[in-house]
């Protein structure tokens, strides 16, 4: 398990009242699976890595299955919307 910084933006910071969390995870969606505990436990809010935009030490990551290491750190943000 790695122990990574997990940093929120945009409408998921809004919506879960997170900025800033430290989770342990092996891989990418093992971290949006205890991300989406938090969350919606306490704030009936979802994260869905199809929606968002996910970077990992400043690279754009498309894949779900990424291997994470201790120290990286994950930014999550919402989709762009607006009109």
């Amino acid at each position: 398990m790695a122990k990574v910084n997990v940093k929120l933006f945009g409408v998921y910071r809004v919506d879960t009242h997170i900025s800033d969390i430290e989770i342990e995870a092996e891989k990418l969606s093992d971290l949006l699976e205890e991300l989406n505990k938090i969350a919606v436990g306490e704030h009936k809010s979802s994260i869905s890595f199809s929606d968002a935009s996910v970077f990992i030490n400043g690279t754009n990551c498309k894949k779900k299955k990424f291997k994470l290491s201790d120290g990286d750190e994950v930014w999550i943000l919402s989709p762009a919307s607006g009109g």
